[in-house]
């Protein structure tokens, strides 16, 4: 059933990459993700691309499980699909929630 709805979220990504060609959707979830809590919501998104064509399609498509919020994986999966990579200079996650987010790895060395 999982490998079932990752088929279906990659025919997706690729099916709605025509929609957006020209437009600039990267950037690094916690630079989106304000309130740092690891949800990106609509509100939020639009903000982060107001100058983008489309952003309210774009959310829609990128919100996989249509949750209402873009979580870190739904995000590198479009990016993945589309191309992009992590932004220069940033961790894999971040974001002002990062730290909050990482409690459970106190004492585990890396």
């Amino acid at each position: 059933m999982i490998k079932h709805a990752g088929f279906i979220l990659m025919a997706m990504l690729l099916i709605s990459g025509a929609s957006f060609a020209g437009s600039d959707y990267n950037a690094h979830f916690g630079d989106m993700d304000k309130d740092g809590n690891q949800i990106v919501v609509k509100d939020e998104f639009a903000a982060y691309f107001k100058d983008n064509s489309k952003p309210d399609e774009a959310f829609a498509i990128i919100d996989a499980d249509s949750s209402g919020g873009i979580d870190h994986d739904e995000w590198h999966a479009f990016k993945k699909m589309h191309g992009y990579e992590h932004m220069d200079g940033k961790t894999h996650m971040g974001g002002p929630g990062h730290m909050e987010g990482m409690k459970h790895m106190e004492g585990v060395k890396q």
